[in-house]
Order: C-alpha cells, then sequence, then structure tokens
C-alpha cells in the first residue's frame, strides 16, 4: 500500500504541469501581431472560431479618439481586476502583459495584450496561456473576460 501511494504521489508530481506559461512564450512587441489579417476575419464574422468560450485569444476593434495613456489606463485596470501584475510594460512597442499565480484550478497565467491606434481606429488582440494540471483548468476564454472589460472601461471613458 505504501509503494502504490508513493507511486501516485510521483506520477502526479511528474505530471503535474500539463501546459505551462512562460514570459518567453510572449513576444514584447504588437509588431508580431497581425492586425490587418485579425481585422479581415473580425469584418467577416464578429465572432471568429478562436475567440470562443473555450479559446485563450481575444480580438477587438472600435472607431476611436481614445489616447494612448488613457488606453494603458484601461488595460492595466482590466489586468488588475482579473488578478495580474503588470510584468512587461512596453509602451513604446504597444504591449503590456500580466502575469498571476496561483488560484482555484491553476497554477498561474499569463496575459498579453497588444494594441495599435492608428487614424481613429484602435485594434486590441489578447492572448492567454496558463499552467494547469491534468483537470484540464476553467472551460472559459479568460482574453474575453479581460477583452470586454477593456471595451466596457474605453465606452465608459467615451
Amino acid at each position: 500500500m505504501k509503494h502504490t501511494t508513493a507511486f501516485l504521489l510521483l506520477l502526479l508530481t511528474l505530471t503535474g504541469c500539463i501546459s505551462t506559461a512562460r514570459l518567453s512564450d510572449f513576444s514584447q512587441t504588437s509588431s508580431s501581431v497581425d492586425f490587418n489579417g485579425l481585422s479581415k476575419e473580425f469584418k467577416l464574422t464578429k465572432t471568429p472560431i478562436w475567440t470562443s468560450k473555450t479559446s485563450n485569444e481575444y480580438y477587438f476593434e472600435k472607431e476611436t479618439d481614445i489616447d494612448e495613456a488613457k488606453l494603458v489606463e484601461a488595460i492595466e485596470k482590466s489586468l488588475k481586476t482579473y488578478g495580474y501584475a503588470i510584468s512587461v510594460f512596453n509602451i513604446q512597442d504597444d504591449c503590456i502583459i500580466g502575469q498571476r499565480g496561483m488560484v482555484a484550478n491553476e497554477w498561474s497565467s499569463i496575459t498579453a495584450v497588444y494594441y495599435k491606434i492608428d487614424s481613429g481606429k484602435l485594434q486590441v488582440y489578447i492572448n492567454t496561456k496558463i499552467t494547469q494540471d491534468f483537470t484540464g483548468g476553467w472551460r472559459e476564454n479568460r482574453s474575453m473576460k479581460v477583452g470586454q472589460l477593456i471595451e466596457q472601461t474605453i465606452n465608459d471613458l467615451n
């Protein structure tokens, strides 16, 4: 019995994290994001398959004259609302990345927000990676939650 218990504990330790979120998985510049491609797909269908409830990506665009300082404030507020601490604050390259530690059913997660402001048009792409174990984690699109909060904050400012 002791050997079986020890073996199971060892097995759980070795297989503990099925997917691992690392800061190095994310680009720290928005130039890596194909905003034109995302915009074309977004115009074809407002809810592309990759923004489904079980996905980890989200994109939105809107006509607005928001200045960058207000946008950055909205992004920071949204990330902090969901428990993220800002790890990368690269305003020169239009990128903010938040990281949070262990919560129920996940070891950690990282959410990157990339944006582009051009001629009164705002484009925002959000990607999340979660370190989780064999339980599979929550069935939610964290990027969508953060993105919708960013959109709501921007709407409240206008």
